[in-house]
C-alpha cells in the first residue's frame, strides 16, 4: 500500500492538511445544500431528488474504486471517504426533509411581518430574530424557551446572514437545518480524533468511525432545528479534550475543557453530565500531586484548577443565574401534565426501567407509539427511537416492514453486546500490559501520565454509566414517554464507536501482538461477528430510509 495521502486540495501527508481538507469539504457541501434548497431542485418531485442523490452515490463509488486501483487508499484517504459519504447522506437527508419533518419541539414561525411570539425552538429563534434580544418573558411560560440560548443565538445570526444575502424569509427559516447539518458532520470529525487519541487504527478506526457516520440517529438529527445536535458536538469535544488532557495534563488543556463544558451548558444543561467522570480524573490527578509532596507543584495545580473554575462557572451557570435573578425560576422542564397520553408515572419503576418483557419490544411493529399505554419501558422506547425516531408509519410495505423488524432485532442484540464489549475493552485497556501502569514526570509545570490507559478507562466507563443513570433519573423525574427518546443519550454512540475501535484493536490485531490459544481465537470470531452485525444494521437502516418514502 502506498503511503501518500489522497487530498483533493493539496499534496503531502501532514495531519493538518488532512484536517483542513475534511473541514473544507464539509463546509462546501453544507453551503451547497443551502444553495440547493433555494433552487428548483428543492421543490422537484421526490423521485428526482432520489435520482440525483443516486448519481452522486455512483460517482462516489467510482471515486472509491479509482483510489483502490491506483493504490491511494491509506488510513487518511479511507477516513476522508467515510466522512465524505457521511456528509453526502446528511446533505441528502436535509434536502429530502422539510423544516417540520421528524422534529422535536420545533414549534413554528410567522415571520417578521407579525408581532406574534411563537412557541418551540423555531419560535425561540424567531423571537431573537424579530426583537434582537433574548426573550424577556419567563422562559417557563412558553414551551422550549427554558433552554439555554447559545444554539438559538447562533441560529439567529445565521438567519440574519441569509436575509442579508437576499434569501427570502421562508427559505432562510428552511435553512435553519444547515447549522445542525454542520454540527452533525463535525461530530464525525471529532469522533475520528477521539479514536486517533486512543491509538485506534486500520479496521477498528474504520468501523468505529463508520458507526458514528452512518447511524440513522445522527443522520436524522442532522436535519433537526433544536439544540440537540450542537449539544452532542460539545459533548464529543468534552470527551476528546478530556482524553487529550489525560495524556498531557497541562493548563491549556484545562482551558479548552472549561470552554467546551461552559458552552455546552449554555446550549443544553445536560452537557454538564460529563463533568462528573472528568471530576473523578481531576481528583485522581490532584491526589497524585499531593503525594509528590512538592509545594510549588501543588500550588501550580491549585491555581490551574481555579482558572478552570473561573472560566467554566460564569459561562456554564449564566443561564441558570439569569433565570433565578429575573424570574425566580430554578432549572427544570415544563411537563404536559398527568392527563397526557405520554404520562408513565402510573406504571411501576420496574415496568418503566426494568428488563423489558418480550411483549414490550413489539418486534412485529418496532416503532414508537407515543402512548404510555402501548409502550412505557424506557429501554424499548430508546431502541425504537434510535432507529426510527418517533415515526409510527401506517402505510409501510411488507418488504420494508420485514427489513425494519430484522434491523430492530439486530440493533437490540448488538446494542447489548457492544455495551458489554465497551466494559471488556476498557477493563483490558486499564491493565498494565495495555497501558494501565503510570509513570510521572516531576517537571514543575505539570504531571504527565506516560501510560494513560487506566485513566482513559475510568473516564470513559464512568462517563457511559453516568449517562445511562442520568437518563434513567430524567425519566423518573419527568415521567413521560417523550423523556425516553434516544436523542437524550445519543452521545452514547461515541462510546460504542470507541468499543468497536478498541475491540478490533485488541481482538483482531496482528497475531504477533495477540495472545495465542483457543480463547483468543474465540474473541476474534466474536469480534468479526460484531463487526458484520454492525455493518448489516447500518446498511439495512440506509435501505429503509432510502425507500421509506416518508419525507
Amino acid at each position: 500500500m502506498k503511503k501518500h495521502l489522497f487530498n483533493p486540495l493539496m499534496g503531502g501527508n501532514a495531519p493538518w492538511k488532512t484536517d483542513l481538507c475534511i473541514i473544507f469539504t464539509i463546509l462546501a457541501f453544507c453551503i451547497a445544500t443551502a444553495i440547493a434548497q433555494g433552487t428548483g431542485f428543492f421543490y422537484s418531485p421526490h423521485y428526482t431528488k432520489v435520482l440525483v442523490l443516486t448519481c452522486l452515490f455512483v460517482a462516489y463509488t467510482g471515486l472509491w474504486f479509482y483510489l483502490k486501483w491506483s493504490g491511494r487508499l491509506n488510513d487518511e484517504s479511507v477516513v476522508f471517504m467515510i466522512i465524505l459519504l457521511g456528509v453526502l447522506a446528511r446533505c441528502g437527508y436535509v434536502l429530502l426533509s422539510g423544516l417540520y419533518e421528524r422534529q422535536h419541539d420545533a414549534g413554528a414561525y410567522t415571520g417578521m411581518g407579525t408581532d406574534f411570539v411563537n412557541p418551540g425552538h423555531i419560535g425561540y429563534i424567531e423571537y431573537i430574530y424579530k426583537f434582537h434580544k433574548l426573550p424577556d418573558l419567563n422562559p417557563y411560560e412558553l414551551f422550549a424557551y427554558y433552554h439555554p440560548p447559545l444554539h438559538h443565538m447562533i441560529s439567529f445570526l445565521w438567519l440574519q446572514l441569509n436575509i442579508m444575502l437576499g434569501v427570502t424569509e421562508d427559505l432562510a427559516f428552511e435553512n435553519l437545518q444547515i447549522l445542525p447539518l454542520l454540527y452533525s458532520c463535525l461530530c464525525m470529525v471529532v469522533t475520528w480524533k477521539i479514536l486517533k487519541v486512543l491509538e485506534i487504527e486500520d479496521g477498528g478506526l474504520y468501523i468505529g468511525l463508520a458507526f458514528m457516520a452512518f447511524h440513522p440517529a445522527t443522520i436524522v438529527m442532522s436535519g433537526s432545528v433544536n439544540n440537540d445536535m450542537l449539544t452532542i458536538l460539545f459533548m464529543c469535544l468534552i470527551i476528546l479534550e478530556s482524553l487529550k488532557w489525560i495524556r498531557n495534563k497541562n493548563l491549556s488543556g484545562l482551558i479548552k475543557l472549561a470552554l467546551c463544558i461552559g458552552f455546552g451548558m449554555i446550549t443544553k444543561l445536560n452537557s454538564a453530565v460529563l463533568a462528573i467522570p472528568l471530576s473523578i480524573i481531576f481528583l485522581m490527578h490532584f491526589i497524585s500531586v499531593i503525594r509528590l509532596r512538592k509545594r510549588n507543584l501543588l500550588f501550580t495545580w491549585i491555581k490551574n484548577y481555579c482558572i478552570f473554575a473561573i472560566i467554566v462557572a460564569p459561562i456554564g451557570l449564566s443561564w441558570i443565574v439569569r433565570n433565578l435573578i429575573l424570574f425566580g425560576e430554578k432549572p427544570g422542564v415544563p411537563v404536559p401534565g398527568e392527563t397526557s397520553p405520554m404520562y408513565t408515572a402510573a406504571y411501576s419503576l420496574w415496568e418503566r426501567l426494568g428488563i423489558p418483557s418480550f411483549s414490550d419490544w413489539n418486534f412485529a411493529f418496532p416503532f414508537h407509539p407515543i402512548s404510555a399505554r402501548a409502550c412505557n419501558n424506557t429501554w424499548v422506547i430508546m431502541f425504537h427511537t434510535s432507529l426510527f425516531a418517533e415515526e409510527y408509519p401506517v402505510n409501510l410495505s411488507d418488504i420494508l416492514l420485514i427489513l425494519c423488524q430484522i434491523t430492530f432485532v439486530l440493533a437490540v442484540v448488538f446494542g447489548v453486546i457492544t455495551a458489554f464489549l465497551l466494559a471488556a475493552v476498557l477493563f483490558r485497556q486499564a491493565l498494565p500490559r495495555y497501558g494501565g501502569q503510570q509513570g510521572l514526570s516531576l517537571s514543575p509545570g505539570r504531571l504527565i501520565g506516560k501510560k494513560t490507559g487506566r485513566e482513559n478507562s475510568i473516564f470513559l466507563l464512568t462517563g457511559y454509566i453516568i449517562m445511562l443513570i442520568s437518563f434513567a433519573a430524567f425519566v423518573i423525574i419527568y415521567p413521560y414517554t417523550c423523556s425516553s427518546d434516544f436523542r437524550y443519550v445519543a452521545i452514547c454512540l461515541v462510546y460504542i464507536s470507541i468499543a468497536l475501535g478498541l475491540g478490533n484493536k485488541y481482538y483482531l490485531c496482528p497475531a504477533s501482538l495477540r495472545e495465542d490459544g483457543f480463547f483468543a481465537k474465540l474473541q476474534a470470531v466474536f469480534m468479526h461477528i460484531i463487526n458484520w452485525g454492525i455493518i448489516i444494521i447500518l446498511v439495512f437502516s440506509a435501505l429503509i430510509y432510502a425507500f421509506w418514502g416518508r419525507w
